[in-house]
């Protein structure tokens, strides 16, 4: 599918594994040049990105940065825009699972961890794209990703992530209502449950349980997001403003 995104610049955090490795290769395949954002990037995700250049004829710039540090941000925006001479899209995906204690039990630092990592970076990030869109008069698109849990969960010891997600999904809300008028699209994803390289693997006793309980018998893969993620940043979704799209597979009905 052609969706007019080819010579577009896209960053895309925790860019080289994962839901962030299913937007980067999708966005790549529709001829985005990428920021590779990644806390380390190690042999595995620079093979990757030398075979998405390669495979799809892109730039593929790699960033090592933590996303929760302000500093480390404006860096990210340097230097993307410093190598290709502008941003339009800004995919936030870099996050952090829950801190599995009873709440009762966690600590000041288990709380700000995943925050810091799972919602203040995607304010962070939002914040330095789209002050830079307003300064050049540009449109842009930002695509965050979000959980199910923001939205119903019956899992335990989960409230940090239940609430840096629904703080991620106000935050997306938000940015959309107020940046709508200078032509910045702000949108969310909600991923249900992603087969990854570190989630549920083929032969595992617990994937074939949690498959057989799954309303479409099958996990989501990361390109499938990444369709969906692509999709938002192009002019074909135009009139989808502040939306959070099910993409959970009817996990969440």
């Amino acid at each position: 599918m052609d969706l007019g995104l080819k010579g577009k610049v896209a960053i895309v955090t925790g860019g080289g594994r994962g839901i962030g490795k299913g937007c980067s290769t999708v966005l790549a395949q529709e001829g985005c040049n990428l920021a590779i954002v990644d806390l380390a990037h190690d042999e595995g995700t620079r093979r990757y990105m030398k075979e998405l250049a390669g495979q799809y004829g892109v730039d593929i710039l790699e960033l090592d940065a933590d996303v929760s540090d302000e500093q480390q941000i404006e860096q990210i925006f340097r230097k993307t825009i410093g190598h290709f001479g502008t941003v339009d899209i800004l995919i936030n995906n870099a996050g952090r699972g829950a801190i599995r204690k009873p709440f009762h039990e966690l600590t000041t630092e288990d709380w700000r961890s995943v925050q810091e990592i799972t919602l203040n970076s995607q304010f962070f990030m939002s914040r330095g794209f789209v002050k830079y869109c307003r300064e050049q008069k540009r449109p842009g698109s930002i695509v965050n990703v979000l959980s199910k849990s923001a939205f119903t969960t019956n899992s335990k010891d989960n409230t940090t992530y239940i609430s840096a997600k629904m703080g991620a999904y106000g935050l997306t809300k938000g940015i959309a209502n107020e940046m709508a008028p200078f032509g910045i699209r702000v949108n969310g994803i909600v991923p249900g449950y992603v087969q990854t390289e570190r989630t549920y693997p083929d032969g595992d006793a617990r994937t074939e349980r949690m498959r057989a309980l799954l309303p479409t018998g099958k996990f989501t893969l990361p390109v499938e997001i990444g369709q969906v993620a692509a999709f938002l940043c192009s002019d074909c979704s135009s009139q989808i403003i502040g939306a959070a799209i099910d993409c959970s597979g009817g996990t969440m009905l």
